[in-house]
């Protein structure tokens, strides 16, 4: 059977996306697309017409080049892609490209395409490709779908399924389950599999989610052995870089995650993430000169993108500050207020505003900003995080407003009652501040407070007295507006009274956002996955 007969049925129900930057190029791609069977084929010359057909509607395959002239290459174009949820497991993407370097392929794979070509494209390597890409993503699509629709039990059943069925296709299926599990609160399922598959092959995504285990864990040591061992065999797996300089990162180990950064940035210098990580950690480290080109790079990396964050602003201010250069970091953080939207971007951008006032000795404008953003944070509306809290407390020590630092730091050890890694951060602001045994007791106070907290809420709720451990609850929450924990159980006593009284959308949506902010404080935690599980249940 000829190959354009066999590209007909496969194809012509199919919508393709062609993104490529070069006239002659697109009308070649696009008539291999035709003898192959496809009808539904739509061009874009570059990523900014390619993310204006995808919200446009679906594409249920993407043929682009990595190339695409200025603006977003074809890396950054997928990632943005997905992160707006344009594409998804049941999408198809293909990368394209005209160079064969290990480097070149190492870059194509960074954020995981389905498949890639290379230059010249042949019908039939096209066709194949394509051929056998579709069949493997039919056979997902209800797998796909669920997981599209946050229904993780039903995914992880249809995954079952699916493995007796298709048992050729059975490694990505797994995949996708030992990922459900973690999504679920189910680590130790997800562990069971990686264990069963590397006990028959030396299987690399196995390895790695193993290790992320261990990160998730707190296993650092263990999570950073298995990483660097799985570099050797695997120099180009830049995932297990990222990962690999986050252990370090974790453990305070700068010229470590540096060095492990700088390796990847190697490979692939396109990743404003990485770019941002690098240039903190070069900044931990006092290499002024690598941060401020790192943050540099992830601000150009980041200027066309959806997919901006304030990092590499305030990262390339503080770099600003410690070269005494006061007057071009206020002029970033205008441009940060103008560049992104929303109120955390406009609070992290004023807290960083005070430490460069304080740095200038403009102590009038500093008090200005300082006093705006204590209020801010105090309220529970906005968030800082707790280490970028701690270091502004530490700026109102210096600046000798006691009173707001002992305030913030009290604010994050209720938060946090449970981290020992912040509650010795806090030790040291106070020390450093002459407040040594005053700051002991206030630690201890504060986390007894937030200990108390939890007992008289799961106390109420085991005495059957729902209601009243709701309102206590969210009394506690007004307190300790970021503490996963409270946050946690005011989900479980939501889910209990749901099971006893039936489903209500505005409960479930309540419960839905303290396991939704619980789990962006606690990214590997348990609790969050096995109460969204029950959440499902109830619909």
């Amino acid at each position: 059977m000829s190959i354009e007969v066999l590209g007909k049925g496969v194809f012509a129900n199919r919508s393709f996306l062609l993104v490529e930057d070069f006239e002659a190029m697109r009308v070649i791609l696009r008539d291999l697309l035709r003898r192959c069977g496809a009808r539904r084929i739509e061009v874009a010359a570059n990523a900014s017409e390619a993310m204006n057909i995808l919200r446009r509607g679906k594409c249920d395959v993407v043929l682009c080049d990595y190339h695409l002239g200025s603006g977003k290459n074809g890396q950054q174009l997928l990632a943005e892609a997905r992160h707006e949820g344009l594409v998804n497991a049941s999408n198809i993407w293909i990368m394209v490209t005209a160079e064969k370097t290990s480097e070149m392929v190492t870059v194509a794979v960074e954020h995981q395409p389905d498949n890639y070509l290379l230059k010249p494209v042949t019908q039939a390597a096209l066709q194949s490709r394509l051929e056998k890409l579709i069949t493997r993503k039919s056979a997902l699509s209800n797998i796909a779908a669920a997981m599209r629709a946050k229904e993780y039990l039903k995914a992880v059943d249809l995954c079952k399924v699916r493995i007796k069925q298709d048992p050729g296709n059975s490694m990505e299926i797994l995949r996708i389950k030992a990922g459900l599990y973690q999504l679920i609160g189910q680590p130790d399922k997800s562990r069971s599999i990686f264990d069963a598959i590397l006990a028959r092959h030396d299987v690399h995504w196995a390895r790695f989610g193993l290790a992320k285990l261990h990160v998730l864990e707190g296993s650092l040591g263990r999570a950073r052995d298995m990483l660097e061992r799985l570099l050797e065999d695997n120099p180009s797996y830049l995932e297990a870089y990222d990962l690999l300089a986050h252990a370090y990162r974790r453990q305070g180990a700068w010229r470590d995650a540096q060095r492990v950064l700088t390796k990847a940035i190697n490979a692939s210098p396109n990743s404003p993430d990485r770019q941002n990580a690098l240039g903190e950690s070069a900044l931990r480290c006092e290499d002024l000169n690598i941060a401020e080109s790192a943050f540099k790079k992830a601000l150009k990396l980041s200027a066309q993108s959806t997919l901006k964050t304030s990092a590499p602003y305030l990262g390339l201010a503080r770099v600003f500050t410690a070269q005494s250069k006061p007057e071009e970091a206020l002029k970033l953080l205008s441009q940060l207020a103008n560049d992104i939207e929303g109120d955390e971007a406009s609070l992290q951008g004023k807290a960083e505003e005070v430490r460069v006032h304080h740095a200038s000795g403009n102590a009038k404008q500093a008090e200005a900003a300082a006093k705006e953003v204590t209020s801010r944070i105090q309220s529970g509306s906005q968030n800082l995080s707790p280490a970028s809290t701690l270091d502004l407390a530490e700026t109102f020590l210096l600046m000798g407003n006691k009173e707001t630092a002992c305030s913030l730091m009290q604010f994050v050890v209720r938060n946090n009652h449970e981290n020992e890694e912040l509650a010795r951060r806090a030790l040291e602001v106070f020390d450093k501040g002459g407040l040594g045994e005053e700051g002991r007791a206030m630690v201890q106070s504060s986390r007894q407070h937030a200990t108390e907290a939890m007992n008289n809420g799961v106390r109420l709720a085991s005495e059957g007295k729902l209601n009243e451990a709701l309102e206590f609850l969210n009394q506690a929450k007004a307190l300790m507006p970021r503490n996963p924990r409270l946050l946690l159980n005011h989900a479980y006593v939501v889910i209990a009274l749901l099971q006893k009284n039936g489903w209500r959308h505005d409960m479930e949506t309540d419960a839905r956002r303290s396991i939704t902010i619980a789990r962006q404080i606690m990214p590997g935690e348990k609790r969050c996955g096995e109460l969204l599980a029950k959440l499902e249940s109830l619909r």
